[in-house]
């Protein structure tokens, strides 16, 4: 009796495993199956609903630089170089620099002085960093030497092509060269200003270090040395530019205290939209803290009279303030999907929205410029989410490529119609 009682539970014990496992597989082979029809429909979209916007406001910054501007900038690395040199720094912070001038050398050599000059820029500021490291530890008289020198030369340079740039202003200038070069001239400007402010604070943190003795306090000496001096050389790359520009901009009759009454309308219009940040949600908090950048930095440019840089930077901030409904609409009803296939679709209607969006506008330098990053940045990241998605065969897509084409498709939604009633009310 007892055998056969065992032999029976043996039975349904052993039935109801292999139950068990059989419900196991069908589970998996369903979610194989939804897994390959999800990557499917993302695989087909890319392939089939491509972004074809042109991009042509770098072709138009290219003509405002020349192959002597790029030497003059690719000297300045030149010299923080062999400064790095006599400091015996490793091989692989020189390796780095040389590696940052042959990218610099391969755009000149392709006549894209414009991209050239911005990435001769951008290595000596990647010297700078490597330089204030080194010599904030090996000699600090030296290091406060140079950072002092380097101060003074900077303020000078700030004075200077802001002075340049009112001249210029004042005698005239190209309609669509104002909104085009002028906007990279005074957000340069405006950089170039918090850069310096930026250098100064790290500098007042250095000096409540005079003398390092414990690791930790040798490692923020390295860290603060290395801030000070590259923001200082931001700063100054950002004013050569500027001058750079300035030197190549199109006389013309334009005057761009006429734009006073269309940016503080700007400024209005951000006021009655504007929101508080106070979103704990990432999408949104994200969202909303790109608004306060791009709003403090329109509201900087209307304080020094740079109506080009405000106008940019205040369309998007409004862009972003007006539709951050949206953004929490987008997120709640993603949460709710049950399915990977059902977020996947929710996504590539939106990705087909922003395209859309983006599509629609014209491919004029000065629209390209305006909606720059919701071609270069916004949407292309947005792709490579959901390619990396396919890559790795991942089943539950997240929440970063809505952010990515939502910000894509708000940004040209509200940026063309704005940069087409400018061109048709102002006058040239």
């Amino acid at each position: 009796m007892n055998t056969k009682v065992l032999f029976l539970l043996f039975l349904v014990v052993f039935g109801f495993l292999a139950y068990s496992k059989h419900i196991q597989h069908e589970r998996a082979i369903r979610a194989e199956v939804e897994l390959n029809n999800t990557l499917n429909l993302v695989q087909t979209d890319l392939e089939t609903f491509k972004l074809s916007y042109n991009s042509t406001h770098w072709a138009y910054l290219n003509q405002k630089v020349d192959d002597e501007d790029v030497g003059r900038a690719i000297e300045r690395v030149l010299e923080l170089r062999e400064m790095l040199l006599k400091l015996n720094v490793s091989d692989d912070e020189i390796g780095d620099i040389d590696a940052c001038l042959n990218r610099t050398y391969s755009y000149q050599r392709r006549a894209q002085f414009y991209a050239a000059l911005t990435e001769g820029r951008s290595c000596a500021v990647l010297a700078a960093d490597y330089l204030g490291s080194t010599l904030a530890l090996a000699n600090r008289t030296e290091f406060l030497k140079y950072v002092r020198g380097q101060f003074r030369s900077v303020e000078a340079l700030q004075n200077k092509t802001a002075e340049k740039w009112k001249q210029t202003l004042g005698s005239g200038i190209n309609f669509t060269d104002y909104l085009i070069t002028g906007f990279v001239v005074e957000d340069n400007i405006i950089k170039a200003e918090i850069s310096l402010n930026q250098s100064r604070n790290f500098l007042e943190k250095l000096d409540r270090i005079p003398n390092p003795t414990t690791s930790q306090e040798i490692e923020n000496v390295s860290i603060l040395g290395s801030w000070v001096t590259s923001y200082l050389e931001f700063a100054r790359g950002f004013l050569m530019d500027s001058t750079v520009l300035i030197s190549h901009v199109t006389p013309g009759t334009f005057n761009p205290s006429g734009q006073r009454t269309n940016v503080h309308a700007l400024v209005d219009n951000l006021s009655g939209v504007d929101v508080p940040c106070e979103f704990e949600e990432t999408m949104l908090k994200v969202a909303c803290d790109w608004k306060e950048y791009h709003k403090k930095w329109g509201l900087l440019g209307v304080e020094n009279g740079y109506y080009s840089a405000a106008t940019y930077h205040l369309l998007y901030a409004i862009a972003i303030d007006g539709h951050l409904d949206e953004f929490e609409a987008l997120n709640s009803t993603f949460a709710a999907l049950r399915t990977p296939t059902e977020k996947v679709r929710m996504v590539l209607r939106l990705r087909h929205e922003a395209l859309e969006s983006i599509n629609d506008c014209s491919q004029d330098p000065l629209t390209s410029l305006y909606i720059q990053d919701a071609v270069g940045w916004y949407f292309k990241h947005g792709d490579a989410a959901l390619e990396m998605m396919v890559r790795l065969r991942t089943d539950d897509p997240t929440a970063q490529p809505l952010y990515n084409y939502e910000m894509a498709k708000i940004i040209a939604k509200n940026m063309c119609p704005y940069v087409v009633m400018l061109s048709q009310t102002t006058e040239r």
